[in-house]
């Protein structure tokens, strides 16, 4: 559990960090908040989001968004039309994933990421689709427990839950339920 004095910190240095990437931005006119944003149920609001998610300092992930929501001493922001870059120890690129939503855990850097999940290996030989998913950053590990697809060259591989690195590299499927040839096309 972490200290409730921690928590306002975190989430003030990452609300900075919103406020200077988008003073870096190109200035665009200006548009009124429409009745779709009141609706959200958020305490702020952000459009166009960068978040670098870390562990022991290192740089893991860069997720981009189109919205974040901030709830008012909540730990947790909600992304939405999510895009997350994953990268090695090198720090080299390995993987890109999308989704629908992202709620991520600003304490421990964890995400969960739900609706339309893909991930793509760097090299786009390797692609993974399910509807929802979590990233451990501790362990730098992507898991689910539901169904998933994931091709991985010649073979389509079915199953429900798995752990993997995010490169894709090394997946672990828990209940594995087919493995077939891949169908040819793009």
């Amino acid at each position: 559990m972490t200290e409730p004095a921690k928590r306002p910190r975190a989430a003030a240095t990452f609300c900075l960090a919103l406020v200077a990437a988008s003073a870096c931005q190109k200035d665009e006119a200006g548009e009124v908040a429409g009745p779709e944003l009141l609706d959200l149920g958020a305490e702020q609001v952000a459009i166009g989001v960068r978040h670098i998610l870390t562990a022991d300092g290192v740089r893991r992930a860069q997720l981009i968004a189109d919205t974040a929501l901030f709830l008012e001493g909540d730990a947790f922001v909600r992304f939405r039309g999510v895009r997350v870059h994953f990268f090695g120890d090198l720090g080299e690129e390995v993987s890109v994933l999308r989704a629908d939503e992202g709620l991520v855990n600003l304490q421990t850097e964890d995400m969960e990421a739900t609706g339309s999940v893909v991930v793509v290996d760097q090299d786009q030989m390797e692609r993974l689709e399910t509807e929802s998913l979590s990233y451990d950053a501790a362990a730098d590990e992507l898991r689910s427990d539901v169904d998933f697809v994931f091709y991985r060259g010649s073979n389509t591989i079915r199953g429900h839950g798995f752990v993997s690195d995010p490169g894709l590299d090394t997946v672990h499927v828990t209940r594995p339920s087919a493995v077939t040839p891949r169908p040819s096309g793009p």
